[in-house]
């Protein structure tokens, strides 16, 4: 996933949010911003797919943090329904992105293919 639409995302979810991103990726433990980091993070692995130390990195967290966030969330949103209004609006964000997302998965896709194809005619050609 492109970094400038993984930004973009996180810049507009702090302002659905009404917090900084710095507040947000501080080492601040009250509740209500380990709640909308846990949300952050979920989405960033299961919707963008990146890696868990990816995601640790933005966020300023450690790998195991944002498992913790995965393994959890999903309970905690079923327990306090405060937590599913955010995580239904945060979904309405995310679907402003899925096409970017899926658009860029089809032309890393078609990349790749090209690559390959490219490869072996330089094999072919080397064997001449």
């Amino acid at each position: 996933m492109n970094k400038y639409y993984i930004n973009k995302f996180i810049n507009e979810y702090c302002e659905q949010e009404g917090i900084d991103r710095k507040i947000l990726f501080s080492k601040c433990r009250d509740r209500d911003l380990v709640e909308r980091r846990m949300i952050l993070g979920f989405f960033l692995r299961n919707r963008m797919k990146l890696t868990w130390s990816e995601i640790g990195r933005i966020m300023n967290r450690t790998h195991a943090s944002i498992i913790h966030y995965e393994k959890n969330i999903e309970d905690l949103i079923g327990v306090y329904p405060h937590l599913q209004r955010k995580f239904k609006s945060t979904m309405e964000l995310f679907k402003s992105y899925k096409g970017l997302i899926e658009s860029e998965t089809d032309i890393y896709s078609q990349l790749l293919l090209d690559n390959n194809m490219l490869k072996e005619k330089i094999e072919q050609n080397e064997k001449l």
